[in-house]
């Protein structure tokens, strides 16, 4: 089974009215078809053939009627989330951590392993799909596939982690094929700080049209929604915030240079300077903020998690006096509200999102 599925120009279009209609109905309340043919620009006789299609796949289902004056009761519809499922798994350099998604985005099982360290790309294998036919066995609906987040860099076109490094024992390796072959279903790789915003904005939709999200887990990386684009760059390489210097002369750095951010982060963190670390963090949000004005920054990762007060409160303090004077000008920081979930469960919401979210060109390599 390829690892994604082609679609022809009738089912690109039929698809982006469906999609339209499920991102309304994931904001959660029922809705009615005049109500969706307002929000969407499209006649109520079109509404009503793509709410039966829907229906007929069990995307969509009634959900009772209300009467607005005189007049028929006007039916309610609402989405299925039991009807779909998808996979998603986190590749740390210490764990990995499984969930199985709804059609909403909502986790509704989990599962990890403890990664040894010093295993070999095999074992990691053997890890991976271990935890992804044990989570295949929770859920109820069709399961669409796997989707995995890892460390970058990735190429997600080719399905390979590059690595920081020829050292990292999975440079080039094939590892969607590799997944694919063992498990027999679509899989969908990807860099985690972008599977996590996927997620964040699937959940979320229309809410993070132009936004960025800084991932603090081993490293510092970030992920960039612009337009309602997620970009990827010309090598599948944007958001690689770790890599760029904030301080000149600083902290060696395991790509050779010096004063690189997650460098400058981990160090403080190791020593006790919660403070610093925050200020290192800061400094990369209002620098994103600066050079892409996004209106929106969402914090996540373990790291994160661990440091967030402070976290918070220096991002917030840089961006107050960085933007000093310019009043027009308003950011939103919100720390992820999915926990240690967030990657796995982005990485199940970019299955979902491939299947039946809007069609949206990606800024750099093309899938294949």
């Amino acid at each position: 089974m390829s690892a994604v599925r082609p679609t022809g120009p009738l089912d690109r279009v039929a698809g982006a009215h469906d999609a339209a209609v499920l991102a309304v109905a994931r904001r959660g309340e029922p809705v009615a078809r005049a109500g969706l043919a307002d929000a969407l620009q499209v006649t109520p006789q079109a509404i009503s053939k793509i709410l039966s299609r829907l229906s007929d796949r069990g995307l969509m289902e009634e959900a009772g009627t209300v009467s607005w004056g005189p007049g028929k009761p006007t039916t309610l519809y609402r989405i299925v989330p039991s009807s779909r499922r998808a996979i998603g798994l986190h590749l740390s350099r210490s764990r990995v951590h499984g969930v199985v998604a709804d059609l909403t985005g909502a986790v509704v099982a989990r599962h990890e392993v403890p990664i040894t360290p010093g295993d070999e790309p095999a074992q990691l294998l053997g890890l991976l799909t271990g935890a992804a036919r044990e989570l295949a066995r929770a859920g109820d609906g069709e399961l669409l596939g796997l989707g995995l987040g890892m460390p970058g860099p990735v190429d997600s076109s080719a399905g390979r982690p590059r690595g920081a490094a020829r050292s990292d024992p999975w440079h080039d390796v094939p590892l969607r094929d590799l997944l694919v072959e063992e498990l027999r279903m679509p899989v969908l790789l990807d860099h985690d700080s972008r599977a996590a915003l996927v997620g964040e904005s699937w959940s979320q939709p229309g809410l993070l049209e132009n936004a960025a999200l800084v991932l603090a887990e081993d490293g510092l990386g970030a992920s960039l929604r612009l337009d309602g684009t997620m970009v990827r760059g010309a090598h599948s390489q944007a958001g690689e915030v770790g890599h760029t210097v904030v301080q000149l002369g600083g902290v060696p750095c395991p790509c050779g240079r010096r004063g690189c951010a997650q460098a400058e982060y981990r160090a403080a963190l190791d020593r006790g300077d919660d403070a610093l670390a925050a200020e290192v963090l800061a400094a990369v949000v209002l620098n994103l903020v600066r050079l892409l004005d996004v209106d929106r920054v969402v914090l996540g990762g373990r790291s994160m998690y661990a440091h967030h007060a402070a976290s918070m409160d220096a991002v917030r303090r840089a961006l107050a006096e960085g933007l000093h004077g310019e009043s027009w000008v308003h950011v939103e920081v919100m720390l992820s509200t999915r926990g240690v979930d967030l990657i796995a469960a982005g990485a199940a919401c970019e299955v979902l999102e491939h299947e039946y979210g809007l069609p949206t060109a990606l800024v750099g390599p093309s899938p294949e």
